[in-house]
């Protein structure tokens, strides 16, 4: 039975199917090891910020700040995402004016 042609070819399978299974899993692995709480690399500084003047916040001011930035960073993604699509309609404008110049 062993010598069945379908059979080595199934084993084959099966044995290229549980390696990249395994390769999966250790990829996942090591991204896991470089997420931080938030999804990204944890802050050395608080909030990122280097600023002397931060050390001498007190927990009220900290937990205003903690929120301020969370807010900030999502304006910086919301702002970089509609730039993005700015300058894809941009783009797509300057290759009709070239075809409808004949440059192109």
């Amino acid at each position: 039975m062993l010598d069945d042609p379908l059979m080595t070819m199934f084993a084959q399978v099966e044995a290229e199917q549980k390696a990249r299974e395994e390769a999966e899993s250790r990829e996942a692995t090591r991204l896991a090891s470089m997420i931080g709480d938030n999804g990204g690399p944890p802050l050395a500084e608080p909030f990122g910020i280097k600023a002397a003047w931060l050390y001498f916040a007190n927990a009220v001011e900290l937990a205003r700040l903690s929120v301020l930035h969370v807010r900030i960073e999502r304006k910086k993604a919301s702002l970089a995402g509609l730039v993005g699509e700015r300058q894809t309609i941009m783009n797509r404008c300057i290759r009709r004016m070239r075809r409808a110049a004949g440059k192109d």
